[in-house]
């Protein structure tokens, strides 16, 4: 399978940014972005479930390390 790659910079690195810096829209967006020079590759609707998803996971993840954490030192 081939590897995706940023066509400004080559990068195999992408990330999911809020877009905070559109004018004429009050609707919320992510941009897929490279994680090495910020080339936009893509657009998703900030209500996207699989993003929302995953950032409860990863914030599920941190809660359950610093209950741990907690726990084995106190």
């Amino acid at each position: 399978m081939a590897q995706s790659r940023c066509l400004k910079c080559g990068s195999n690195r992408f990330e999911v940014v809020h877009a905070n810096n559109l004018e004429g829209t009050t609707r919320a967006v992510l941009f897929v972005q490279c994680a090495e020079c910020g080339s936009v590759v893509g657009v998703l609707d900030f209500l996207n479930l699989s993003v929302k998803a995953e950032r409860v996971k990863n914030d599920l993840q941190l809660m359950a390390e610093r209950l741990l954490n907690r726990l084995s030192n106190g």
